[in-house]
């Protein structure tokens, strides 16, 4: 059998089509991957902002050689004025915390199957539908009552909220 009379058999037509297009489909994916596109303009002010991203502040040296010629056991060391504190943490002079700003109750809305929702405004906010366990601000929804959410607060207070002014 020739070459001639194997190309008028349909199969190998087909094969001999999927290899044509598969050699061209190879040929566009070999330009394209060669073709780089152009890289976008970045502009001075983004070059600065993305450089001091990656600076830190470093804050004072710590003093070794003072600290290896300090005798830890000597009789006239003393505690310092006052502990040593984390960055961030009270001295404990302080007092308490203010309390956070509590919400307005705005309206509840109460279900049986437990899909229950209240309406509330924390400050010059815009109103916000909770459902229990949902967080505002800093409080967290604990129970919604017919006119009444009970939420409790990062540091464990209670806040029982009542609707202002009911029926309206």
């Amino acid at each position: 059998m020739s070459i001639r009379e194997s190309l008028n058999a349909p199969a190998v037509r087909a094969a001999v089509g999927v290899v044509g297009l598969a050699v061209v489909v190879l040929a566009w994916t070999i330009v394209r991957a060669v073709r780089a596109e152009p890289l976008p303009v970045v502009s001075a002010a983004m070059a600065t902002g993305l450089e001091t991203i990656g600076r830190r502040t470093l804050g004072r040296p710590a003093d070794v050689q003072a600290a290896v010629e300090n005798d830890l056991f000597a009789s006239d060391r003393s505690a310092p004025a006052s502990p040593y504190r984390m960055p961030g943490e009270s001295d404990g002079n302080s007092g308490p915390p203010p309390e956070p700003l509590k919400p307005l109750v705005l309206g509840t809305a109460v279900a049986t199957d437990g899909r229950s929702f209240a309406t509330l405004q924390l400050g010059d906010a815009s109103p916000t539908l909770v459902h229990v366990g949902d967080k505002i601000g800093e409080w967290t929804v604990k129970s919604i009552q017919r006119g009444k959410v009970v939420l409790v607060n990062t540091s464990g207070t209670r806040a029982d909220l009542t609707v202002p002014n009911p029926g309206f």
